[in-house]
């Protein structure tokens, strides 16, 4: 792999080309996340009807001595050639609303939808309130203090 990367950058080099790559369209869309989005990740599968697809957690931060966190549910769908999609996304605006980090995320989905279990960071950087989220669909959701 390295032998290969090296010969392509001797060839580029070689032709005169500056090292830019020609960039396709999943680069682009990355490139283009912008830098408050810190943490992605799947939080399991979801099934309607014939669709089906995978949760996508999505933690964006802002803020300079204080972080503050936002937490987005969205709804990845799977075309029938594979073709990923975004279905539906919803911001957990209660948990914005306290302003707090989040410190970890663990998530666990079933048939009746998606759990997810936020334990969170308060404003003095120590270990803060544990809360619960159960997503039903896009428009039904439960987000609460932790009930262990």
């Amino acid at each position: 792999m390295y032998r290969k990367y090296a010969l392509i950058t001797g060839f580029s080099v070689g032709l005169g080309l500056t090292g830019t790559a020609v960039a396709d369209d999943i680069s682009d869309q990355v490139s283009a996340i912008p830098g408050g989005v810190e943490d992605v990740s799947i939080g399991g599968s979801w099934q309607s009807g014939d669709r089906s697809g995978a949760y996508r957690l999505v933690v964006a931060r802002s803020g300079g001595e204080k972080i503050t966190a936002r937490l987005f549910i969205q709804w990845i769908a799977y075309g029938d050639t594979g073709q990923a999609t975004v279905d539906n996304s919803i911001e957990i605006t209660e948990l914005a609303d306290l302003g707090v980090d989040i410190a970890n995320l663990t998530s666990e989905a079933d048939d009746d939808g998606l759990s997810v279990f936020v334990d969170t960071i308060n404003e003095t950087g120590d270990s803060g309130e544990s809360f619960e989220l159960h997503v039903f669909s896009p428009t039904d959701y439960m987000f609460g203090p932790a009930s262990n």
